[in-house]
């Protein structure tokens, strides 16, 4: 299952930087949030495939807090993402199903045991 979860969550995120590079609107692409976009885009997909597939506990959470951020940038700077149900909105769509396919990855390798994690209490 973890490695489910890490691979959805590389897919999350090179869908991330697909849409903020190829199909985002120009507005948003020139713009500060369509650069903060990439860059956060890239540094997840960096700590997806090194310390996550690795097991690192720290990571998730970074990961998570990358995801929470790009969500906020992106409902802050157009708030047309709210009304996600609309079929007729433009790439909102693709972005909301890039955050589901990270948040379900990261719930997937959060919740599979890591490796070299010993026991919390340690009885001598």
């Amino acid at each position: 299952m973890r490695s489910v979860g890490i691979g959805l969550l590389i897919a999350a995120y090179v869908w991330l930087l697909y849409t903020s590079l190829a199909v985002m609107p120009p507005q948003h692409t020139a713009s500060s949030p369509g650069a903060l976009a990439c860059a956060l885009a890239l540094n997840g997909l960096v700590l997806a495939l090194i310390p996550i597939r690795r097991g690192e506990k720290w990571a998730i959470w970074l990961s998570a807090v990358t995801l929470l951020i790009l969500l906020a940038t992106r409902i802050a700077t157009d708030p047309r993402c709210l009304v996600v149900l609309d079929l007729n909105q433009h790439d909102c769509h693709r972005f909301m199903v890039s955050m589901v396919l990270g948040f379900v990855g990261l719930a997937l390798a959060a919740r599979s045991p890591f490796q070299g994690q010993g026991p919390d209490l340690i009885v001598i």
